[in-house]
């Protein structure tokens, strides 16, 4: 009789045999429309067959095992920022090979994540997409031929913008998976697969996105001379102003979707004019979620008793080591029965009320630019947004439960972190760490692979 090691070793080789099976994308066509590719879609998404998640290719094969046993190289937001200081063609080009290599390496940890939780939890539609989608990308970047010129870069660059676009559904899906395998798995276990899914692929947007842009910018002024902003780091990133940005937007949000409604006024206090480095985008996303958070609890309170609601207060200070920021609501507090699943994106009273939010929602990069979009959906306006955005149908009123989980994650990727304090009946304090040019490399290196 053989072993199991042997029976395995078989497949895999049977595997490897076996040509690859294009990916084929479980989302409506309409979405390749909204993003503008409909002939990315139209490509990948041609004579497929249903599914790649099958008994035998569920199997390793002896490519990923080799990518899976590679550490990914350390990069820190120092490094991003310094790295873009002063480009030259052959920094445009030991970047695109750095992305080049380092992509299939980080997915493949999380192909063999997926391939390590039980086969009914992969099986499951939305976890079986994700899987096929990831098999997919890193079979693509992992068989780009080696980048010798700009010419070949901007392929290079064309290729990682329409897997971008494709990933955009990957968080939905996670999610509704997540949730719909929840008496499958241990929870615990469920959300610390959610937490690396979700960091791994915060690092590989992060690297991907610096490359675009430095190659953007490069190709239209080889003299480029950064002064605030290298891509997508910004080294005067105002503490203050970022607050203001996200109240703003938030509140337009909300008023968007309510008539006739009070929202708290912010009040700041501390070391309001701190600027510090840091990607502006995740604060932005952050902040964005406290600010939301606080209008809809306010609104639900104050709303009956029509009273002008208690304002909220910003303060920040400036450490040696972290900015950080404290909000300070009188928006009743968190319920006793949620607060045990503030940071999980299985369990909870209101899970499946999120699946079904979430069954709305096409694709979620988690990004600020989704509540732009959100703003001009509901009130008939088109706001142009980045090419970091994603042009979701997402409703201002629907709610994902995920804007606590999501920014922890954020917070934790650069060495920072975020607490929960709260007051049943009275309000809540959040407290933001943001650390400071986050060069903790061990972060990005050992979590976010």
């Amino acid at each position: 009789m053989r072993s199991r090691s042997t029976f395995l070793y078989d497949q895999c080789r049977t595997c490897r045999s076996l040509p690859l099976l294009p990916y084929r994308a479980r989302r409506p066509r309409s979405l390749e429309y909204c993003h503008g590719r409909a002939s990315v879609g139209e490509r990948f998404n041609s004579d497929m067959p249903p599914s790649t998640v099958s008994s035998r290719h569920f199997y390793q094969n002896e490519t990923l095992l080799e990518y899976a046993a590679r550490s990914a190289r350390p990069v820190s937001l120092r490094q991003l920022a310094f790295f873009g200081l002063k480009l030259t063609n052959e920094k445009i080009i030991q970047s695109a090979n750095f992305v080049r290599q380092e992509l299939p390496t980080r997915m493949a940890h999380r192909i063999h994540d997926m391939q390590s939780l039980p086969y009914s939890v992969v099986r499951n539609n939305h976890i079986s997409s994700v899987y096929e989608l990831y098999y997919h990308s890193f079979n693509t970047i992992r068989r780009f031929p080696v980048i010798k010129t700009l010419e070949d870069n901007d392929l290079f660059c064309d290729v990682l913008r329409e897997l971008l676009t494709h990933h955009t559904a990957v968080i939905p899906h996670l999610v509704m998976g997540v949730i719909e395998c929840s008496d499958l798995i241990d929870s615990k276990r469920m959300d610390s697969f959610m937490e690396s899914m979700l960091r791994s692929r915060i690092s590989r947007r992060v690297l991907t996105e610096q490359h675009i842009a430095l190659t953007d910018a490069f190709l239209k002024d080889p003299n480029f001379k950064p002064s605030d902003q290298v891509g997508q780091v910004f080294f005067q990133c105002s503490a203050a102003d970022v607050v203001r940005q996200c109240d703003a937007l938030a509140r337009s949000l909300t008023q968007s979707s309510y008539e006739d409604i009070l929202i708290p006024e912010l009040v700041f206090e501390g070391d309001v004019s701190t600027k510090f480095a840091y990607v502006a985008s995740h604060l932005r996303y952050i902040v964005g979620e406290i600010l939301r958070n606080t209008f809809e609890a306010s609104l639900e309170r104050y709303q009956a008793m029509r009273i002008l609601p208690a304002p909220v207060l910003v303060t920040i200070s400036d450490a040696p080591q972290h900015v950080i920021f404290r909000f300070s609501d009188q928006a009743g507090g968190i319920p006793p029965e949620i607060i045990p699943y503030l940071w999980s994106f299985v369990k909870g009273p209101r899970s499946m009320i999120r699946h079904h939010n979430f069954e709305q929602v096409p694709a979620l990069e988690a990004i600020v630019e989704e509540l732009e979009a959100s703003v001009g959906h509901a009130t008939g306006q088109k706001k142009p947004i980045s090419s970091l955005a994603s042009l979701t149908t997402r409703s201002p009123t629907l709610r994902l439960g995920m804007g606590l989980p999501m920014s922890k994650i954020y917070a934790e990727f650069w060495g920072g972190k975020i607490a929960v304090k709260s007051i049943d009946g009275f309000g809540c304090d959040v407290f933001l760490h943001i650390s400071k040019l986050g060069n903790e490399s061990r972060f990005v290196q050992e979590n976010n692979i």
